[in-house]
């Protein structure tokens, strides 16, 4: 259990390699996009199909690309500033991290699931490291050290 705060520390950074990896993902997957166009004419109703790949940037624009980057720099705060130990800048960026996430959750989401995952595993290992000793004692609020006579 001693090596608990580390390896929390290495899970947000794992977190924030994750967002950065998924922003790429998507910035570079070209995207199926399916256009339907009908017409109506003496003749009759024709209705012709065409499917079409493109990238991220051609159906989001700037925006998209914007929020990529938004993603990632929220992912990637919350490692270095937990590597800092800057804790409550942290947990502020993780939370904000999630959120997005949640909201974005039928969009590109899911993509960022795994980094919140390992943000959310980051700060349980750490929690435990602060709560147990590394002699294996758990800590108690009520003893101020050994006691002796």
């Amino acid at each position: 259990m001693q090596r608990a705060h580390p390896i929390g520390r290495i899970l947000l950074l794992a977190g924030a390699l994750w967002s950065i990896a998924a922003g790429i993902y998507l910035l570079l997957t070209p995207m199926t996009v399916q256009e339907i166009t009908a017409s109506a004419t003496a003749g009759g109703a024709q209705t012709t199909e065409q499917i079409t790949q493109v990238s991220w940037y051609h159906v989001q624009g700037l925006w998209g690309v914007f929020i990529l980057i938004v993603f990632a720099a929220l992912y990637t705060a919350v490692g270095l500033f937990a590597r800092r130990n800057h804790l409550a800048s942290a947990a502020l960026a993780s939370l904000a991290a999630t959120t997005l996430t949640f909201l974005a959750g039928f969009s590109i989401g899911p993509f960022y699931l795994p980094a919140t995952l390992a943000v959310l595993l980051g700060w349980l290992a750490m929690a435990i490291g602060r709560l147990v000793r590394p002699g294996g004692r758990i800590l108690d609020e009520a003893s101020s050290g050994p006691k002796g006579g």
